[in-house]
């Protein structure tokens, strides 16, 4: 049997090239992956309270920023559009909302990895009884118990507020972050 070498040559660089070609495609990808995660937003729902003040925030911990979508409250099974801060100031609650403090979320803000944002709460001496009162009306998982029993009231008790978020990546990927939980599930 004859062995033509010019055929068995150029079989061996087709093979090559296919290989080669099927090894980029997967190392693209493999990037494609990459620059997706190294632009991950994170958002968290928290309640903070020190010597600055109450608030009620919003903090990117992720390692890309987040643009906000949509802000909605579910109050008393019915959804509301808008900020936490509309919805506090809706309420007519008692006080005044002149002392309030507010940074507000809508659709369109991009919060740099990062960052946080104070969306509702009072400074100075305010703040205790306006702890009491975000605790009262909001349902935050990332507040401990401890805090829920000092002011009479307890994280999942009837008729208390959630704060959904849904923001996304700048590659579109999407999130919805609620105040009842701490994980932002993804849409």
């Amino acid at each position: 049997m004859k062995v033509n070498t010019d055929r068995i040559v150029s079989l061996s660089a087709m093979v090559v090239g296919v290989g080669s070609l099927i090894i980029i495609l997967y190392q693209t990808q493999l990037m494609r992956e990459a620059q997706h995660a190294s632009a991950l937003p994170y958002l968290a729902i928290a309640v903070s309270s020190n010597e600055e003040g109450a608030y009620v925030t919003l903090r990117n911990v992720g390692v890309g920023p987040a643009l906000i979508d949509d802000v909605r409250i579910r109050y008393q099974g019915r959804e509301l559009a808008g900020d936490p801060y509309d919805f506090y100031t809706g309420l007519k609650r008692t006080g005044s909302s002149d002392d309030v403090s507010v940074d507000k979320i809508m659709p369109g803000r991009l919060i740099p990895a990062g960052e946080g944002i104070r969306m509702l709460g009072v400074g100075g001496p305010g703040r205790g009884p306006m702890l009491a009162e975000l605790l009262r009306l909001f349902d935050i998982a990332e507040v401990p118990e401890a805090w829920y029993a000092g002011v009479g009231t307890t994280r999942s008790a009837a008729g208390k507020a959630v704060i959904e978020i849904t923001f996304s990546s700048i590659y579109g990927d999407r999130w919805r972050i609620s105040s009842d939980a701490i994980v932002p599930e993804e849409l």
